[in-house]
């Protein structure tokens, strides 16, 4: 007991030693370090607390070389697995519409983007006449949902042509095609994700996916392909009404959504 209490005193003094050393220094900065250094030296828990930060350090090096790629694969995994169910979950829509869907679409997101790159090297697209191609490209990825233009309704979606390689596909892929509120037009986009577009009749916000930018079709590269339609069908191929509202969209998507 006597030697508990002795050593208590000493601790004390060195304490008070310390403290008064102190006093010459008035900048902050320095008082904190040697509260910090005074802290580490007469902790009792000092031992407890390296133990502790040894310990996270060596989860966090667990998790890095182990977990982190295990949860990268599963996750790829598993996205790729809900694309194929939806593709079949179109397919089953499509033919017998009374089933329930197994999963609900993703249209039902948050209109809210960030926002995106847009690469425009083959910007004037005449085939067909009228058309107009770009890439959307968001933190280096590809495989991005594409925003609507416009507030509206799903007119339809379909596929068109064939997937291949650039000498041996045909059409524009997967096409989904959005009425616009107020107006009488609507816009066409294909080269989407097979699978991806909402069904018809939904209704989207501006900012709202409807669809997943992809490669099907015949295409060489990662791109939307836009049309604008008037609403009989027809497309409008005078690009002093098109353009404008196209280049209003790359806006759009460049600005994002808050």
């Amino acid at each position: 007991m006597h030697f508990f209490s002795k050593k208590k005193s000493q601790v004390l003094q060195n304490k008070k030693l310390f403290n008064q050393n102190l006093k010459p220094y008035k900048i902050l900065f320095i008082y904190i370090i040697k509260q910090v250094i005074l802290q580490i030296k007469y902790n009792p828990h000092t031992g407890r607390i390296k133990n502790f930060f040894v310990f996270l350090i060596f989860i966090f090096l667990i998790y890095i070389t182990v977990l982190a790629p295990l949860i990268k694969t599963g996750v790829k995994i598993v996205g790729q697995t809900l694309k194929k169910i939806v593709i079949v979950q179109e397919w089953v829509e499509d033919n017998f519409p009374k089933i329930t869907p197994l999963l609900m679409p993703y249209y039902g997101k948050s209109d809210k983007f960030l926002p995106y790159v847009i690469h425009t090297p083959y910007f004037i697209d005449n085939s067909p006449p009228g058309a107009y191609d770009f890439t959307l490209e968001l933190n280096g990825e590809l495989q991005v949902p594409i925003p609507a233009p416009c507030k509206g309704t799903i007119r339809g979606t379909r596929f068109q042509g064939r997937n291949g390689s650039f000498t041996t596909a045909q059409g524009a892929g997967q096409i989904v095609e959005l009425m616009c509120d107020g107006t009488n037009y609507y816009w066409l986009m294909g080269h989407l994700l097979q699978g991806s577009p909402p069904t018809k009749g939904t209704r989207i916000n501006q900012g709202q996916p409807i669809g997943t930018q992809g490669l099907t079709g015949r295409t060489s590269g990662y791109h939307v392909h836009a049309q604008i339609h008037h609403q009989s069908g027809q497309r409008i191929t005078d690009r002093k009404v098109t353009r404008p509202l196209v280049e209003n969209y790359i806006k759009f998507l460049r600005k994002g959504s808050d």
